[in-house]
């Protein structure tokens, strides 16, 4: 894409990566047979930074890739969801004992279990849905969505 734009956005959501098993998974082997805690398996939540950067080839009559107010608007439905709610996975053990106990609660329901890495996959199919559903995916391309969980990591998902 020869421009891109970038729009910044801010949520507080709680969340539990209920998958969590430090012993398995990629980097287990830096571990060394400790046996650390999985602090993700708890309730817990997040001040989320947010930013979607599109792109295109080419730009509109007002020589801009899209105006950062339609971004802000393609994507408000889904960041008042997320926001202050608990992001938690069907799939999730205690959803049902959610449903049943805590439905007064504002709850994101979702299909995979909410790391980071996934949720920022959720928000770019989210837009790039909405721009297919204005018409305009041909022309304007969301390049990546970063999704800060603390000031210190970040997940990023894009399509190459």
């Amino acid at each position: 894409m020869k421009y891109q734009i970038t729009k910044r956005f801010r949520f507080e959501a709680g969340h539990r990566v209920w998958k969590q098993n430090l012993m398995e998974g990629k980097g287990s082997k830096f571990l060394k047979g400790d046996i650390p805690p999985n602090p993700c398996l708890n309730i817990h939540g997040h001040s989320y930074k947010l930013e979607i950067t599109v792109g295109s080839n080419t730009l509109d009559q007002q020589e801009m890739v899209i105006d950062f107010y339609h971004i802000k608007a393609a994507v408000r439905d889904l960041i008042d969801q997320l926001d202050h709610s608990f992001i938690i996975d069907r799939n999730d053990p205690l959803y049902p004992s959610f449903k049943q106990h805590f439905g007064f609660l504002k709850l994101t329901v979702v299909d995979f279990c909410p790391t980071a890495e996934a949720l920022a996959k959720y928000i770019y199919d989210y837009l790039k849905g909405k721009l297919d559903e204005a018409g305009l995916l041909e022309d304007i391309k969301v390049v990546k969505v970063v999704l800060w969980e603390t000031e210190t990591g970040m997940a990023e998902y894009r399509e190459e």
